[in-house]
């Protein structure tokens, strides 16, 4: 049995750390009022002046990958996937990464108690910080990134752009459609990174024990 590597566990804890530090201090800007919200709502102004029917088309596309309802059947199909394959010290960490930080987003949209912005081209029903769909953007297809990376060990550069380039897509979609602030997203993201980050170093831990392979 392979044991665990404490010192990356450490840094994972740092990180954590680091990161729970910085969402808090953007949380209490936005509920204090500090100059952050009028910077939220310059910008959303500006977001609203770029609308066009062909930007709406794709945008409302895009958001459509940090949608539950995309979201959990694809989870569904990999859970599977990764039982079939006998990989499945990477399910339970998969699901707690997900389920975390949708808890955490829930939590800290009725405690922000946050409106959305007006003039959004789509209708959300719920509050506004942190968003949703950047929080499941980092945590979803940032573990997707890290399963595939711990899998193989060709095209590496390409699996983290490409990560990258859906997280940021997701979260620009939610701007652009008018239906968060910057901050809103950006604490999405902080939140996705927080439930990555636990998911990861649960799955390294389970990796290391091989309690699931026994």
């Amino acid at each position: 049995m392979k044991p665990v590597n404490k010192n990356l566990l450490y840094i994972f804890l740092a990180l954590w750390l680091l990161v729970a530090a910085i969402l808090s201090g953007l949380t209490e800007d936005v509920v204090n009022a500090d100059p952050i919200v009028n910077f939220d709502k310059y910008w959303s102004a500006i977001f609203i002046t770029w609308h066009s029917g062909l930007g709406t088309a794709i945008f409302s596309g895009i958001t459509l990958l940090g949608n539950w309802q995309l979201v959990i059947p694809v989870i569904f199909l990999i859970v599977y996937f990764l039982y079939k394959k006998n990989k499945r010290e990477y399910i339970i960490p998969l699901i707690f990464t997900v389920i975390s930080a949708e808890a955490i987003t829930f939590l800290g949209k009725i405690l922000v108690h946050r409106s959305r912005p007006l003039g959004a081209t789509i209708t959300e029903l719920d509050f506004s910080f942190p968003s949703g769909h950047a929080t499941i953007a980092v945590a979803f297809y940032g573990y997707l990134a890290y399963l595939y990376l711990r899998n193989n060990k060709a095209k590496r550069a390409v699996t983290i752009f490409g990560a990258l380039i859906i997280i940021l897509l997701i979260g620009f979609s939610r701007l652009y459609l008018g239906v968060h602030y910057i901050s809103d997203v950006l604490a999405g993201y902080l939140v996705g990174l927080l439930a990555l980050i636990a998911g990861i170093s649960l799955n390294e831990w389970l990796k290391s024990s091989q309690i699931l392979k026994r």
